[in-house]
């Protein structure tokens, strides 16, 4: 990311309600407009207006941001997200295109299967890396799908039951009874497997966003290969309503049709529950998106085997959503069986916004954003609210040292370099400790040269100079990593270096 200067991104902890002086410290908000589905360019501050909780704040400065995957000036992070139950051909030719085409050795990759979150080395060779996704995804998948099957038979049984046993005489009291169970037992086991299924844990994100935004630096792509969901026992589930429906019409106008409109009522319930866009709110999935700044990438697929009636069955809703969430996290969305066209075309993408900038007041609780331009025609993508819990973690990034490497300098095999930003330490004399690591790594992606120390620095900052092995010629990856010891963060720093 590009910008112009660097500003403290952080909400003042509070406690009790008390004002705490908030002087220097400014909130940054990303917005991405559009008008006519294309990104709305030339905007000023005076174009803005905020309000945080119903109150109109001051823009102190708007600043532009823009990123694509293509751009490795900076460490970029990965998640790739499988949605999955058939695992193929395309798939892996997927994974292998974009670990050979797209990941680097400095990125951070983390691989988000059906089941499990995992953090792959990008380290290791390509081929190895390929291999243990593969298997990943792979087992994952056919465990979710097993899992999935088991819950879909139970949803087939509940309809099979009730089906089996519908009274064929006209007294409507068993048909009442065994409808009310049946209906009641369908709803609760539906919304049993929507829940754990059809409808993403948002907690999980929240989580797997903070870890990210805590531990890894740099740019962050979210690609989800999202198998297109079936609705389970759609047909089945529809044939027995038809019935009860049928049973019902013969009733119209008797004792018994309360009864009747009662049962209605649960009916249209359950309907509107397979609805997923009536009972998801959008915003709560891409909140956490919004506010991580993460690009939200969608390649969206039919099943392998999908065909006749699951072919016709497919939540149209849920597509929706998620297209949705790609469009205001400035990402793209594709529907494809071709993985290496989806990732084409996400690598082509630019994704464009806005950093609102205002000057925090100093008070903690629940931030409601509010953003508006002067142009009523275009449209606006922002996060609208930031819970407490977000702030707590903005306030522990924003307090704490930040360890970073500078003044990076290679001059024949001379390299030097400077470590600043750590914590230090004790009753009299602070002293910071660092462990340094730097790796020189060859165009197959084998280190050349490991060294590593531990060093200790009573000053802000320590100059370190040393010998690159005088036998290495030709171009090389530098890799420096330095850990403060003392609050157990990290700076990295990469570069393609020529050794002559």
């Amino acid at each position: 990311m590009k910008t112009n200067i660097i500003i403290l991104t952080i909400i003042l902890f509070l406690i009790g309600g008390t004002l705490y002086s908030a002087d220097d410290i400014y909130l940054k908000i990303p917005v991405r407009i559009y008008k006519s589905g294309e990104y709305l360019k030339g905007l000023s501050r005076e174009d803005f207006t905020l309000k945080i909780n119903g109150k109109v704040r001051s823009v102190e400065e708007l600043l532009t941001g823009e990123r694509s995957i293509n751009d490795i000036a900076e460490r970029r992070n990965f998640i790739l997200q499988f949605n999955l139950t058939d695992y193929g051909k395309n798939i892996s030719k997927g994974i292998k295109f974009f670990i050979n085409e797209v990941l680097r050795l400095e990125d951070n990759l983390i691989i988000w299967s059906p089941v499990k979150v995992y953090r792959m080395r990008a380290d290791k060779s390509k081929k190895d890396i390929i291999s243990n996704i593969e298997k990943i995804v792979k087992e994952d998948s056919f465990k979710y799908k097993r899992a999935k099957e088991l819950a879909r038979e139970q949803l087939f049984s509940i309809v099979q039951k009730f089906t089996d046993f519908i009274p064929n005489e006209k007294d409507s009291n068993p048909f009442l009874s065994n409808t009310f169970r049946f209906l009641n037992f369908y709803s609760s086991e539906w919304l049993d497997f929507k829940s754990k299924f059809l409808i993403p844990d948002i907690e999980k994100y929240y989580g797997v966003f903070s870890l990210l935004t805590q531990k890894y630096p740099g740019e962050k792509y979210f690609i989800n290969f999202q198998q297109r969901e079936v609705i389970p026992s759609l047909k089945k589930y529809n044939s027995a309503k038809r019935y009860i429906y049928n049973y019902i019409s013969r009733f119209v106008g008797t004792s018994e049709s309360s009864s009747f409109s009662s049962i209605s009522s649960k009916i249209n319930r359950i309907d509107k529950s397979m609805l997923l866009s009536d009972n998801f709110d959008t915003e709560k999935l891409v909140s956490p998106f919004k506010g991580a700044n993460i690009s939200y990438n969608l390649i969206l697929f039919n099943s392998f085997r999908q065909s006749g009636e699951e072919a016709d069955s497919v939540s149209p809703d849920l597509d929706g959503i998620l297209r949705e969430i790609s469009r205001s996290t400035g990402g793209v969305s594709i529907k494809t069986n071709d993985f290496e066209k989806g990732i084409d075309s996400i690598l082509k993408k630019s994704d464009n916004y806005y950093f609102i900038i205002y000057k925090f007041n100093g008070k903690k609780g629940e931030k409601k954003i509010e953003i508006e331009i002067s142009d009523k025609d275009a449209k606006l993508f922002y996060k609208k609210k930031f819970l407490p819990g977000e702030i707590d973690l903005l306030i522990k990034l924003a307090s704490e040292p930040k360890i970073s490497v500078s003044d990076v300098k290679i001059k024949g095999h001379d390299l030097s370099f400077t470590i600043s930003g750590f914590s230090r330490t004790g009753k009299e004399k602070k002293t910071g400790i660092m462990k340094v690591e730097i790796k020189i790594i060859d165009k197959d992606r084998n280190p050349v040269m490991n060294k590593n120390n531990t060093l200790s620095a009573d000053k802000e900052s320590i100059k370190i100079s040393l010998k690159v092995t005088p036998e290495l010629k030709g171009f090389f990856k530098l890799e420096i990593t330095a850990k403060d010891m003392n609050t157990n963060k990290t700076a990295n720093f990469s570069k393609y270096i020529e050794l002559k």
